[in-house]
């Protein structure tokens, strides 16, 4: 039986907004809910949570030739962390509007919350989204689902030899360029929680079992595999958590990781040694809650934590930390206060070369 797409509750578009001024007070409105930490729903053109039925509030606004800016901004900072000033709102939303004209007058008719993207050429470019990992071509405007990828984690994705290396549970997705579906499935004994390209271009997994390994990109063999899980805390660390960002981040064959805690580990691959080098909370004022992992500086080795001060009114109160663990005691290199929201990470243009 078919179900109208605005039937009441049930239809795909029930909490659906395109008006530009109804997609702009919803956008306020959850703003409002998130940091009035009211226990009413209180959000206009919207009488009752789609949580509450089951439905996602993500979907709620989508981009059109309707949208307008506070519509645009409202998805940027949802779907990847970014809260623009509301003085590039204008700007931002007449980007959005036109690409949305060049594609037709929805672009998420064929992509539903993308949150990563992969590209492996100018007209190949992968999106991770709630239905999957979607192969994109800019030059017709189409995207099309890869066979076997539904349920992929909201993570990064890696790029390596002409292939995106992608999560999906226990399983490490490979995707052959022009393929549309799964090359190869290599399975661990638990949820992936990283997917990171080596500096020897093979592939960095980190499993939730305590397990870092490396994995041939060539044959997707297990070149070696270590044992984290006799240290509790550092394993800890390898969870396959809610952040959107790899659990892991390495420089040659030293890696670091934090998950979405204050303790940052240093785990040395061939030696297989792992050491807590540093508390960020004894460094770092208010640095009480982790956004979206650590990373390290594949050149200057520098090592990057965002923390905020907690959710609300206290997320305007943010830190980003550099770390230099370089000598015997570790040092802060730079220190950036108040300078983001809710980071979707830190990524470096080296690690794309």
């Amino acid at each position: 039986m078919k179900v109208p797409e605005r039937q009441p509750y049930a239809g795909e578009l029930a909490f659906t907004a395109f008006s530009g001024s109804h997609q702009d007070a919803i956008r306020k409105g959850y703003e409002y809910m998130a940091e009035s930490d009211t226990p009413y729903w209180e959000v206009p053109y919207l009488p009752i949570n789609p949580a509450d039925l089951s439905r996602e509030y993500e979907p709620v606004i989508r981009i059109n030739s309707q949208s307008g800016k506070g519509g645009a901004a409202f998805v940027l900072q949802h779907a990847v962390g970014y809260r623009l000033p509301k003085e590039m709102h204008p700007e931002f939303g007449n980007i959005v509007k036109a690409a949305s004209d060049a594609f037709g007058d929805e672009l998420k008719s064929q992509v539903s919350w993308p949150t990563h993207v992969a590209v492996l050429g100018d007209d190949n470019i992968y999106l991770r989204d709630n239905g999957g990992i979607k192969l994109f071509h800019p030059s017709t405007g189409e995207a099309t689902l890869i066979e076997g990828t539904k349920g992929a984690r909201k993570n990064t994705m890696a790029v390596v030899g002409g292939k995106v290396f992608a999560s999906q549970n226990k399983n490490l997705l490979v995707i052959e360029s022009g393929k549309d579906k799964v090359s190869a499935t290599v399975e661990f004994d638990g949820n992936i929680s990283g997917v990171v390209k080596s500096s020897d271009n093979n592939v960095w997994v980190s499993v939730s079992t305590g397990k870092i390994a490396k994995v041939s990109a060539k044959d997707y063999s297990i070149i070696k595999e270590n044992d984290l899980s006799a240290d509790k805390d550092a394993t800890k660390t390898l969870s396959a958590s809610f952040a959107a960002a790899p659990s892991i981040t390495a420089k040659g064959d030293t890696l670091y990781m934090s998950g979405l805690a204050t303790k940052v580990y240093r785990h040395i691959f061939s030696t297989n040694e792992t050491k807590l080098m540093v508390d960020a909370k004894e460094m770092v004022e208010n640095a009480n809650i982790v956004y979206n992992t650590v990373a390290v500086d594949p050149v200057t080795e520098g090592v990057y934590l965002n923390t905020i001060k907690g959710y609300g009114d206290n997320v305007s109160i943010n830190q980003i930390s550099i770390f230099d663990f370089s000598r015997a005691t570790p040092t802060l290199k730079a220190h950036y206060n108040d300078c983001t929201r809710y980071p979707a990470g830190v990524f470096f243009t080296s690690n794309f070369r």
